[in-house]
């Protein structure tokens, strides 16, 4: 057999289990890795998602909305304290198509890297968020906080963010720990992905998100949201001072309460001091 036959085959296998088993969260999506900014970087990142097909509905501004060609706007500015810590700060927006464009919430955000690249036999990380809503959106402001976890084998790299958000004010603040997570899985190939130039390369992935409710008393499927999405990464490493990474991904809904197509893009612009 040709050399690189069994990781590529191992590559789809792994592909079609996690397909077979994924059962994100309501606007965004992202699979957080173990790599943070560098220090004293300043990342900006504007998120676009598109819920291209959807069933449901939301409540806007005391409105009952479709979700149905709604767009979600997100603006993001990080900053490397640290090679291990990274802050930032974000602003969300949302636009259903028989609504208003309008600012929904803001979200401090800490991301941190518990130990180096390697170091131990997964690569570990926190990730912690804190959503202030605008209180004629939702009442209830919440405590996000998730796992990193990371592992190399061969070209692929596998992340698994399990994530528990608690209501902190408002109506929901007596509900218990709700349960989500991301997952993804990446052909990363030490940095060359699928395509690679001198000046930027292109990985491609499968990521997963679900929302399954409390912790203790998980939903049935029906009230749950799962989502797979197909993605490809595109990596422009350091030019001079600043690098570029734009990921685009085509979510599929499966089944419960979950959108049935979303678009999703994430454009980051990092800058070396």
């Amino acid at each position: 057999m040709k050399p690189g036959w069994y990781p590529r085959m191992l590559f789809f296998c792994v592909l079609a289990l996690l397909g077979l088993h994924s059962t994100g969260r309501a606007q965004f999506f992202k699979v957080y890795e173990h790599a943070t900014a560098d220090a004293g970087a300043v990342e900006f990142t504007y998120w676009t998602t598109w819920m291209a097909s959807s069933e449901e509905n939301l409540t806007f501004f005391g409105k009952d909305l479709s979700r149905e060609n709604m767009w979600a706007h997100s603006f993001e500015v990080e900053y490397g304290l640290s090679h291990a810590l990274t802050v930032g700060i974000y602003g969300d927006f949302l636009h259903p198509a028989d609504g208003d464009f309008e600012f929904i919430q803001s979200k401090l955000v800490a991301r941190y890297q518990l130990f180096g690249k390697n170091e131990l036999p997964v690569d570990l990380g926190l990730y912690g968020e804190y959503i202030i809503p605008h209180p004629d959106y939702k009442d209830s402001e919440k405590f996000e906080v998730r796992i990193v976890v990371e592992k190399d084998l061969g070209p692929l790299r596998l992340v698994f963010n399990p994530i528990l958000e608690k209501a902190t004010s408002g109506e929901d603040v007596g509900e218990g720990l709700e349960f989500a997570y991301a997952a993804g899985i990446f052909w990363e190939d030490n940095g060359a992905g699928i395509f690679e130039t001198g000046s930027f390369h292109i990985r491609a992935g499968l990521e997963f998100y679900g929302s399954l409710g409390e912790l203790a008393d998980f939903e049935e499927f029906d009230h749950q949201k799962h989502y797979l999405f197909p993605v490809i990464d595109l990596y422009a490493p350091h030019w001079k001072d600043w690098a570029l990474r734009w990921s685009v991904g085509v979510g599929f809904g499966l089944g419960g309460l979950a959108d049935d197509i979303v678009v999703k893009s994430i454009l980051s612009l990092e800058f070396i001091s």
